[in-house]
C-alpha cells in the first residue's frame, strides 16, 4: 500500500451525506536526494512552487478542516493505471502503424503523412479511451481511500505541576 499524508480543506454536504475535499502536497524526488545541493535540476526544482492536488471523498465519521487523513491505493491497482496510461496507448501506436501500412495503400492513400495521421488519430483515440476509463466514478480501484484519520493536533496543552 502507498501512503500519503493530507489534510481536509473543506467539508461539503450531497445528498445527506459528508464530502471532504482533502489536499495534499505533489512532492518531487528532487526533495529527498542526498545530492540535491550538487545538482541543477535540484534547483530548478527548488524555484517552482509546489503544486497541490484535490481530492473528494465520501465519509461518514465526523472530522473538522484542518485534520490529517492517511490516504493509500495498493501498489497493484498503482501498477494497472500505469501499465493503462503508458503501455496501452504504444501498443495502439504500433498496431495502428501496422494496420494503417497494409490498409491504407489498398484504400489509395499511400504517402506516409497518411500513416502518420492515421497513428496519430488512433494513438489520440486511444489516450481518451484511457482518461475515461480512469476517470469514471465506478472505477474504484484507481482512486486512492482513506485510510486513517489522525485527531486534530492540539497547540496548547497545559501542564499542571504537582
Amino acid at each position: 500500500m502507498i501512503e500519503e499524508i493530507g489534510v481536509i480543506c473543506a467539508i461539503e454536504q450531497h445528498n445527506s451525506q459528508q464530502v471532504v475535499i482533502v489536499e495534499t502536497q505533489i512532492k518531487s524526488t528532487c526533495g529527498s536526494c542526498e545530492a540535491q545541493s550538487n545538482c541543477g535540476t535540484g534547483a530548478i526544482a527548488n524555484v517552482f512552487a509546489t503544486k497541490r492536488e484535490t481530492l473528494r471523498f465520501r465519509l461518514n465519521e465526523m472530522v473538522e478542516v484542518g485534520q490529517k487523513v492517511s490516504l493509500g491505493i495498493p501498489e497493484e491497482n498503482l501498477l494497472k493505471a500505469s501499465a493503462m496510461v503508458y503501455c496501452l496507448p504504444l501498443l495502439a501506436l504500433v498496431i495502428s502503424a501496422l494496420i494503417g501500412q497494409t490498409i491504407l495503400p489498398l484504400v489509395g492513400l499511400m504517402a506516409e503523412g497518411w500513416l502518420i495521421l492515421f497513428t496519430a488519430i488512433c494513438s489520440f483515440l486511444t489516450f481518451m479511451f484511457v482518461r475515461r476509463f480512469l476517470s469514471r466514478t465506478d472505477q474504484g480501484d484507481f482512486h486512492p481511500l482513506i485510510l486513517k484519520v489522525f485527531p486534530l493536533e492540539i497547540h496548547n496543552i497545559q501542564v499542571k505541576q504537582v
